[in-house]
């Protein structure tokens, strides 16, 4: 009896110490500060983001801060709004050289690649990840600004081909995933892989052997538990089931609109920012069906999940979109999670009766999807 005692308290000891707070150094430097904004470490628990601490930039452009993190998991550093950084908190110290800000003239948000140097095992897992995602994010620009021109050529094979550009940069970015899965399963980042990898059969391996080496661990139980939450949410998203309702202010801050007000109208909802390339990138394509099929029955209404009002109303005036523009509160946290979705752009098409007919579309599978509706 006493043995089991025993065993329990280092089993209950076990968990405990798999939550508790660690303390490293994160050290650096900055090529281009942008003095305006600070440099900060956050983590996010679902859409919603979580500072932690805060870094000061020394005169010579360094920075060296010892950093208390709250438990193991996947942290931030967010470089004066320039540049984001992923990396695994837990027991390794984290050096990084940042470029810092655009000093091109025309300004754009498309940071480089930046890695962790001298990086430990966990962290040699995120230096890979954090490639494969800057890859991915690079091709999925290209593959918008090819599918851009072919749209406008005569070419219906090249049409064809780049309507496909999005879907091979998401098929090889899978593979680029699975590759890191079957390759460091055994390091403790590799929680970090699950969200990435869908519903695989190398997925259902990693959570076996998580299952069975880490069942206990902070990161794999909140990851868990985010799951189950999510595929609650999913199961309400399903082509046919009616849109999560919401109703949002227009730019005159009292005009209302949402799902609700488009009854007997085909209805995109393209959520997007100002911040956001890709977003940016598409809004012609969707100005060209929108010029298209409004008409016919189609209506759009943007939900931008921008933070700052001011920042929302100059990207209106500058895209000048002839459809009707919402802003989500709190950045978008709380429809991001109705909604389900993490990045942006973000299309929803639903049908006459607020139904949901496909999530996920390019702007290229969305006008097929209009075709065989309105063209009946």
């Amino acid at each position: 009896m006493k043995q089991l005692i025993q065993t329990l308290f280092f089993l209950l000891l076990a968990t405990v110490v798999y939550a508790q707070e660690s303390t490293i150094t994160v050290r650096g430097t900055v090529k281009f500060p942008d003095e305006k904004f600070p440099i900060l470490i956050y983590y996010t628990d679902g859409p919603e983001r979580i500072d932690i601490d805060s870094i000061p930039l020394k005169n010579d452009n360094s920075f060296e801060k010892r950093i208390t993190l709250p438990h193991p998991g996947v942290y931030r550093i967010d470089v004066q709004k320039w540049e984001n950084l992923s990396f695994w908190g837990e027991d390794e110290d984290i050096t990084v050289n940042f470029r810092g800000s655009d000093t091109a003239r025309v300004k754009i948000k498309n940071p480089p690649y930046e890695f962790i140097e001298n990086a430990g095992p966990n962290n040699q897992l995120m230096n890979l990840l954090n490639y494969f995602n800057y890859r991915s994010y690079q091709t999925m620009i290209q593959a918008g600004q090819e599918s851009y021109r072919a749209m406008k050529s005569d070419s219906e094979e090249w049409k064809e081909y780049a309507n496909e550009g999005y879907a091979r940069n998401e098929d090889n970015t899978l593979a680029d995933y699975i590759f890191l899965a079957k390759n460091y399963s055994g390091r403790n980042s590799a929680v970090a892989l699950l969200p990435y990898l869908r519903n695989t059969p190398v997925k259902d391996e990693l959570i076996a052997r998580l299952e069975t080496t880490k069942s206990n661990y902070y990161p794999f139980v909140q990851y868990k538990k985010e799951e189950k939450e999510r595929v609650e949410k999913l199961s309400n998203l399903q082509p046919g089931m009616k849109a999560p309702h919401f109703s949002l202010p227009a730019p005159d801050g009292i005009q209302k609109s949402g799902p609700e007000n488009y009854k007997g109208k085909y209805l995109l909802i393209d959520f997007w920012a100002s911040w956001c390339g890709p977003c940016l990138n598409t809004i012609p394509h969707l100005k060209e069906i929108y010029s298209k099929y409004n008409a016919k029955g189609l209506e759009i209404l943007s939900v931008s999940i921008d933070d700052k009002e001011d920042a929302w109303k100059k990207a209106l005036a500058k895209q000048q979109m002839p459809w009707d523009q919402v802003r989500a509160p709190n950045s978008g946290k709380e429809i991001m999670k109705d909604y389900q979705f993490s990045g942006i752009p973000h299309l929803v098409l639903l049908d006459k009766e607020g139904k949901i007919i496909e999530r996920w579309i390019s702007p290229e599978k969305l006008e097929g999807l209009l075709k065989e509706r309105l063209y009946k």
